[in-house]
């Protein structure tokens, strides 16, 4: 399929409140699909919150877990994909990983990936990820990543030399970062001919105040959509034909001289 719409869940989550979290979420699913959307991406970490320090571990699952479950069920009942945030716990269990679990849209668990590069303080809740990850879930090779992951231009490059057409980011972005997050949803499509998305959270958590900005970005760089700061859920096209075209023009891919770019002391 090279055409589909996609819905961003922009939403604030409640901290530690798994349940509630999962409610909210199934409002966004109905609305997606009733409107024809084929996935949706949620933010970073939605299914508990984000500032979950000393309780990662405790509030992690495993992904046949029964929060995947339930995730898995709505997908199922709802027809559409659901990328989801959320923190998974190590196969020891005794650690745990940001996250995200991808359901198809029969309900089966298609994967999860683990976020590579943490961010501050998550360094100290998370263990990273050594992964970068392609998943097809019926929508065409999908990249995932997880908020800082996009800063480097080195992850969506790995993504694009694995594949993916597209790449969904689960997002916890926070202010005053607003202007990074623009710059880098479209330097990174247009970088890769890949289209770009990102599912940011909005909200308050202690110190951290969440700006929303979720955005899709086309293989040209441009913006084909982009919210404010409040809660919404919102769908786009996505046309995975239209990264030919870019291609057209610039093919970085192929231009590449990757010969020259051996690692050098910084």
């Amino acid at each position: 399929m090279d055409q589909f719409q996609i819905a961003l869940a922009q939403l604030e989550p409640k901290l530690f409140d798994k349940a509630h979290n999962l409610a909210k979420a199934e409002h966004a699913l109905r609305l997606a699909s009733s409107n024809g959307a084929a996935a949706v991406v949620f933010p970073e970490l939605y299914l508990t919150g984000y500032s979950l320090g000393a309780r990662a571990v405790e509030l992690a699952e495993f992904p046949d877990g029964p929060s995947a479950s339930r995730v898995a069920e709505m997908a199922r009942s709802y027809h559409i994909a659901v990328l989801m945030g959320y923190a998974e716990r190590s196969p020891d269990g005794q650690g745990a990983f940001d996250a995200i679990l991808v359901a198809d849209a029969q309900g089966r668990i298609a994967g999860s990936y683990h976020k590579l590069h943490l961010f501050q303080a998550e360094a100290g809740w998370f263990l990273p990820g050594d992964q970068p990850q392609v998943v097809d879930f019926g929508l065409g090779p999908t990249g995932l990543l997880i908020c800082y992951d996009l800063e480097f231009p080195e992850a969506v490059r790995e993504l694009a030399l694995r594949g993916a057409r597209w790449a969904a980011t689960c997002t916890g972005n926070m202010v005053p970062n607003q202007h990074l997050q623009e710059i880098f949803v479209q330097s990174r499509a247009a970088e890769n001919h890949l289209w770009v998305a990102v599912a940011n959270r909005v909200g308050r958590e202690g110190d951290l105040q969440f700006f929303g900005g979720s955005a899709v970005a086309d293989p040209w760089g441009k913006l084909t959509a982009q919210a404010d700061d409040t809660e919404s859920v919102f769908w786009t096209e996505i046309d995975l034909g239209r990264a030919e075209a870019a291609r057209h023009n610039t093919d970085y891919l192929a231009d590449r001289r990757p010969e020259l770019y051996g690692t050098r002391p910084i």
